[in-house]
């Protein structure tokens, strides 16, 4: 007998089916209890084993709720980390001709973010940062990927909320962002995700276009 019933099966594949990004929260502050559980999905992710011998606390997750005095510090790191990867953009957009070809919608929201920040962000019920020590395989960002989907899959069981905040991958490098975490620059990446009830049930928003090609070879 297996460890897992049908069941467990078909309540799996229904999570993964209505997961969505969520851009819009209500105000409505989820309890503790259900960000706990999101976060234990998230501790219980895979590591790179060896890279973690290098240090004795290799992952850390901060909880931020909206009343966090922190988080407007975030924000406008957020938006000076984002003028500077859009000049990285640029560059890109000068040099390869693909990039400059699909790079308008890029371009814009980037610019958006740079100016006025993630819209909502301020009002997020609650952010989530989680830093991975970055070790001799450099594997931090693939633990942190394996991290976020762990939380993901949980706050969509839970019915809560979210949405990624892609711009914090960009900070490893940034002394006042690592600062407020009181965490070593360049030794650990970083993402990051807001939480919260959604505006409206998550089966109700509109699924992911198709663009995959599956072959069996």
């Amino acid at each position: 007998m297996g460890i897992f019933t049908d069941q467990d099966n078909r309540s799996l594949d229904r999570i993964i089916s209505v997961r969505r990004s969520v851009r819009k929260f209500k105000d409505e502050l989820p309890p503790k209890n259900l960000i706990e559980q999101v976060v234990e999905a998230g501790v219980k992710a895979p590591y790179a084993g060896i890279s973690a011998l290098d240090v004795e606390v290799f992952r850390h997750i901060f909880v931020l709720n909206r009343e966090s005095s922190l988080l407007p510090e975030v924000d406008r790191l957020i938006k000076e980390q984002s003028r500077i990867d859009l000049t990285g953009l640029d560059s890109e957009i000068a040099s390869d001709p693909f990039i400059r070809n699909h790079s308008d919608l890029l371009h814009k929201i980037w610019s958006s973010v740079a100016e006025k920040g993630i819209p909502g962000f301020l009002d997020a019920p609650y952010l989530i940062v989680a830093a991975e020590w970055a070790g001799a395989r450099q594997a931090q960002r693939q633990s942190l990927s394996h991290l976020m989907q762990n939380m993901w899959l949980k706050a969509t069981a839970l019915e809560l909320g979210f949405m990624l905040v892609s711009p914090v991958e960009s900070m490893t490098s940034n002394r006042e962002f690592c600062r407020l975490f009181d965490l070593p620059e360049d030794r650990y990446g970083f993402h990051a995700c807001v939480l919260g009830y959604p505006e409206k049930p998550l089966d109700q928003y509109k699924p992911p276009s198709a663009g995959t090609r599956v072959q069996w070879l």
